[in-house]
């Protein structure tokens, strides 16, 4: 496969990003987490579950423990916006105050070259 720092050989091979395996998989309407933070066991057999179209009730308790709540979910997402906005606002603070200090730098050199 071709990579970044090894180019593909033939012009048939094109560099791909690579992908990322998932952290969620719903299944009859409720998410469940994956990967990461599961044991490789339980996220196979939940897989095994979804390419099976299975139903709610048929997930075996021990595997719902990996489900978890929207609202949950809602409430983590709306903390990472937040974080976000409050980055940007920092970050706009700063651009800000850098395009004042430009501009009474660029005031200062203007008078005293009119001088």
């Amino acid at each position: 496969m071709a990579t970044k720092d090894n180019p593909p050989q033939t012009g048939n091979e094109a560099w791909t990003i690579p992908s990322v395996a998932p952290d969620l998989l719903c299944m009859d309407d409720h998410l469940f987490r994956i990967n990461y933070d599961v044991p490789e066991k339980i996220t196979r057999q939940l897989y095994e579950l979804y390419d099976r179209d299975a139903k709610y009730e048929e997930i075996p308790e021990y595997q719902r423990a990996y489900e978890i709540e929207k609202e949950v979910l809602d409430v983590e997402e709306a903390k990472e916006v937040e974080r976000y906005f409050e980055e940007e606002a920092k970050r706009r603070k700063a651009n800000l105050q850098a395009m004042k200090e430009a501009l009474l730098k660029s005031k200062s050199t203007r008078v005293s070259t009119c001088e």
